[in-house]
């Protein structure tokens, strides 16, 4: 890797941490995770740099987050060393690989792809460590695990979603004069037409909306937040899958307004 690229990761993680330090307060309903919306940062650099930069500066960004929360009491680098480590590497890669072919249909399906990818593999990571380390959760079923992995996923997806959609667009269209300054050439996303746009955008959203539906009024959701420890904030982990679906189905004219189109 060039200097320029060590430099960005060094950039990325330091803004990730700092933007995860000033989220980290706002409790889940399983005690356990960050709500993230300073998941734009590495998504920002991974599509500017490319997936090694957004990889590797997701992952330390939040291992450097979680050593310094840790000090408060609000995280845990060794569980951060199995969960968000990874799953921030794996996802941001993996947002930064699929974003070669510079388009906004890729954009939307990349992110949800990545988001969902690397939030799996955190979730994964938080369940086996607390089943490996904490009596009460090593007695739980087969079940309970399975739905509380599948839980925290779309948490952390819901929540991450409605920001990275909006805001990363815009990042890119703001930074792009500056970035041409200092010398990073960055390839611009294909423009497309607003018709063009909202059919994939919709269909997104439907998908959520559905997944919604499916956790409000069906057996489904009791088994993702069986495990919760605080059933007070169950209505808004739920309300925020209806806030990523609107995010998505914005996405198509957002895009056109900040410029996407041409």
């Amino acid at each position: 890797m060039k200097a320029s690229g060590i430099a960005a990761v060094a950039i990325c993680a330091a803004l990730y941490a700092a933007a995860i330090s000033a989220t980290a307060p706002i409790p889940t309903a399983w005690g356990v995770g960050h709500f993230r919306p300073g998941v734009v940062v590495p998504a920002f650099f991974a599509a500017v740099y490319g997936p090694l930069v957004g990889g590797l500066g997701g992952a330390l960004g939040t291992f450097i987050g979680s050593v310094i929360l840790a000090s408060v009491g609000l995280s845990n680098p060794l569980l951060s060393l199995v969960s968000g480590v990874p799953g921030n590497f794996i996802g941001f890669f993996l947002l930064g690989w699929l974003l070669r072919m510079r388009s906004w249909f890729r954009f939307i399906w990349a992110s949800i792809t990545a988001l969902f990818v690397g939030n799996i593999v955190a979730a994964s990571g938080v369940v086996s460590f607390f089943t490996f380390f904490i009596p009460r959760w090593a007695s739980w079923s087969l079940e309970a695990k399975l739905g509380t992995l599948a839980g925290l996923t779309l948490f952390w997806v819901a929540t991450m979603l409605p920001f990275v959609l909006p805001i990363v667009p815009v990042l890119l269209r703001v930074t792009s004069p500056i970035l041409t300054r200092i010398g990073v050439t960055m390839t611009q996303f294909s423009g497309v037409r607003p018709s063009q746009l909202m059919p994939i955008s919709l269909a997104s959203a439907a998908i959520l909306v559905v997944v919604f539906v499916a956790v409000q009024f069906t057996p489904f959701g009791d088994v993702l937040f069986a495990k919760i420890i605080s059933p007070d904030k169950l209505p808004w982990v739920k309300s925020l899958i209806l806030i990523a679906a609107g995010s998505v189905a914005l996405f198509g004219p957002l895009t056109t307004l900040i410029g996407g189109s041409k």
